[in-house]
């Protein structure tokens, strides 16, 4: 994350008018006083920008707001037929789930956990341990909000790279958060001028946004993804998103809004609702009524019912790192941004081996097929 302060023209004018004007202190004495001033001012700027980060930060990554770690979660998992386990570790406990790797070999998978203090670390890579010898499991996977200093070291993890088994399967190391805490019309103005005429434009055009659990629906919105498969999207399957549907609807956790226009789909996004954080999980659009700028309204729709549902927190879930073009989420990231908000760049995934001899020889084979390829 960036913390920047910015300068006020109106103190900067103000400054070098009172030290012209100032005729009886030597320029220099003046100039210096002056300078102390304005760093206080700006310290105090940083203050309190860095004040308002850690506390959004601090909601953003509660226990109490994070879905992926939830019994509602894990029941989504089950509904899969995923075995899932909880381990405990100081006074939180983490969510683990048994996924399939190759023949008979499995992995642990612990999203967006564990959260747990350095003695918790322990405690909890020795209960995983007892559960991966049982449960066959090469390696655990676990990608944690924030780490005590030193202990994927001490422990032994390895970071996840490119060339690590199933090296894409964790959650976004990047994401834009937003406040909507907010009043409404100071969330439109920090968005980017042409993010907010587009959102009038969306609804002078006549674009309008509902929101729905219906299965019917949930087809609509699978047949839309479908559709994106030629600009680069894959998505997941009907019976994905009906199971996320159908596990998180029942205790009013999703959401799926569409805008339309004359009562035909343009625009549709999948939003969760845990604790004070909405989550953007997924989206399709397809080409039609492009112009009318239904992808800015539906997204506008959703953060204002997330407020009215008691969230103060917007996660897009996933931006480019360091704003890269060449990523593949360039585009995507360029979209999230436009809406204001806080770029938050996580530690990221780490692997802990219970098979070594297994998890290089995983290991070696994603290099070599990744090399070949290019």
């Amino acid at each position: 994350m960036r913390l920047t302060s910015e300068s006020n023209d109106k103190d900067d004018s103000e400054s070098s008018s009172r030290l012209r004007s100032n005729g009886n202190e030597p320029w220099i004495l003046h100039a210096l006083r002056m300078t102390k001033y304005k760093f206080r001012i700006t310290f105090a700027a940083k203050s309190g920008r860095i004040n308002f980060m850690n506390k959004l930060l601090a909601t953003f990554t509660a226990p109490t707001n994070n879905l992926l770690q939830s019994e509602v979660w894990q029941e989504y998992e089950e509904s899969l037929g995923n075995t899932t386990f909880r381990v405990s570790c100081d006074t939180a406990s983490a969510l683990l789930i048994k996924m399939p790797l190759y023949k008979d070999k499995n992995f642990l998978y612990c999203p967006r956990g564990p959260m747990c203090t350095k003695e918790g670390w322990h405690v909890f890579l020795r209960k995983v341990r007892e559960i991966a010898v049982r449960e066959n499991c090469v390696f655990v996977r676990v990608e944690p909000y924030s780490l005590p200093n030193g202990i994927t070291k001490e422990l032994g993890f390895h970071k996840v790279g490119q060339y690590s088994p199933l090296s894409k399967q964790f959650s976004p190391m990047d994401t834009q958060i937003l406040d909507i805490s907010k009043r409404d019309d100071d969330l439109l103005l920090e968005m980017k001028p042409k993010w907010r005429y587009n959102i009038k434009v969306a609804y002078r055009k006549g674009v309008t946004v509902r929101s729905s659990n219906k299965l019917e629906d949930v087809k609509k919105f699978h047949e839309m993804s479908v559709g994106m498969h030629d600009r680069g999207y894959t998505p997941f399957d009907l019976t994905h998103y009906e199971r996320l549907v159908y596990a998180l609807a029942r205790g009013k956790h999703i959401k799926l809004y569409i805008a339309e226009y004359q009562k035909q789909p343009l625009s549709m996004i999948l939003v969760t609702h845990f604790g004070e954080v909405a989550t953007y999980l997924h989206g399709a659009s397809n080409n039609e009524f492009r112009e009318f700028m239904p992808n800015h309204l539906v997204q506008w729709e959703a953060m204002l019912d997330a407020k009215r549902a008691g969230c103060t927190v917007y996660d897009f879930w996933g931006v480019a790192p360091d704003d890269d073009e060449a990523h593949p989420w360039a585009g995507i990231t360029r979209f999230k941004k436009g809406f204001g908000g806080e770029t938050v760049h996580f530690v990221g995934a780490f692997d802990y081996p219970f098979s070594p001899l297994w998890y290089n020889m995983l290991h070696a084979y994603n290099f070599l097929r990744k090399i070949t390829k290019k």
